[in-house]
């Protein structure tokens, strides 16, 4: 990640939201670790991340060791859709208390069945948490990834921020927010 889009981010609030995360925590597409070091390791129990690219892992190891979060944080290398691979790191339906999404969801082949599998992670009551890019220059793709979200699941909360007309310019504009999952 640049610097500019790393200062945009922090702008937008990102490193909150990835603060805000609690619990046992699985995180989608890690990458090289840009998120690792915002997460308040006070309110970690464990945390799992999924990143199938494994060309990434050594970076991301690095980074892991350098927040301290070792003891903790388990590279999972497979993607959402592995069931079975997942099952493997003690990955599995309704454990999780909060799902990260950073920048992922604009990335996988079919968003709707992915953040419908991120839906099935989540415990009830547990929260997903996301930041993510929306697809084109206009307010009509946040809209749409903003209801891909909504319908992956029975939620009891959600509450998104949707670009506004000024964020909509940008040349990617994102939304953010959290859900949370019906007890």
């Amino acid at each position: 990640m640049g610097p500019e889009l790393a200062k945009r981010d922090a702008d937008m609030g990102v490193p909150k939201l990835v603060a805000s995360a609690s619990g046992t925590v699985i995180e989608i597409g890690p990458g090289s670790g840009n998120q690792v070091g915002r997460y308040d390791p006070n309110k970690i129990t464990r945390i799992y991340g999924i990143e199938p690219n494994v060309g990434l892992h050594d970076k991301l190891r690095e980074t892991i060791k350098n927040a301290g979060l070792s003891d903790v944080y388990t590279i999972v290398p497979c993607g959402v859709e592995d069931v079975e691979g997942l099952r493997k790191y003690g990955v599995d339906q309704e454990v999780f208390d909060t799902v990260l999404s950073v920048q992922v969801l604009c990335c996988v082949p079919n968003p709707k069945e992915t953040a419908a599998a991120l839906y099935r992670l989540l415990k009830p009551g547990g929260t997903m948490i996301v930041y993510e890019h929306v697809k084109s220059d206009d307010m009509i793709s946040s809209k749409v990834q903003a209801q891909i979200l909504r319908e992956a699941g029975d939620w009891a909360k959600v509450d998104l921020r949707l670009p506004n007309e000024e964020d909509a310019a940008l040349a990617i504009p994102r939304i953010w927010g959290h859900l949370t999952k019906a007890s």
